[in-house]
């Protein structure tokens, strides 16, 4: 029985479409969803991150102190809060639309990305993780593996990759 879905989102097309599916799941088995976004402070301050993290949005939705030669990690990292948060509640926004008799709550957490997925995962009783499948290089992937990956072998629970 299904009752506890999580639902990783990063604003990318493949989380949108894992949290549609996750919704439809949560509907047909009256579940509640979480909806969750992890963000992780680059380990390197640089224009390469910052592009791909702001590269989701449009330039109205930026952060109005960004800029890509800031200095200043610590205000760096409160504008990719921003961003993280802007994703959230979109996401958000999106689920109660869609779905406005479902239980759903989001969650913005920090830190490794599968590896808070798993512990939300266990720590709150999920019964499924669903999760789009990350559109990593595949140079990346076959050195590191993919989230969705990582998610879906390290997980306690059945986990739904969408592509």
């Amino acid at each position: 029985m299904i009752t506890k879905i999580l639902v990783g989102v990063d604003g990318s097309k493949n989380s949108t479409k894992a949290l549609d599916y996750a919704l439809e799941m949560a509907e047909k088995f009256s579940a509640s969803i979480l909806i969750l976004n992890v963000f992780q402070p680059p380990p390197e301050f640089g224009f390469g991150y910052q592009a791909k993290v702001f590269s989701q949005f449009s330039a109205s939705e930026y952060p109005k102190e960004t800029t890509t030669d800031q200095p200043n990690l610590s205000a760096f990292i409160k504008d990719l809060r921003k961003v993280h948060e802007a994703i959230l509640s979109k996401a958000g926004e999106r689920a109660i639309k869609l779905k406005p008799t479902l239980k759903i709550t989001t969650e913005l957490k920090e830190g490794n990305t599968s590896s808070q997925i798993i512990e939300t995962a266990a720590n709150g009783g999920f019964d499924l993780i669903v999760v789009g499948h990350m559109g990593e290089s595949e140079i990346k992937e076959f050195l590191l593996g993919s989230t969705s990956e990582r998610v879906a072998h390290q997980a306690r629970c059945p986990v739904l990759i969408v592509k």
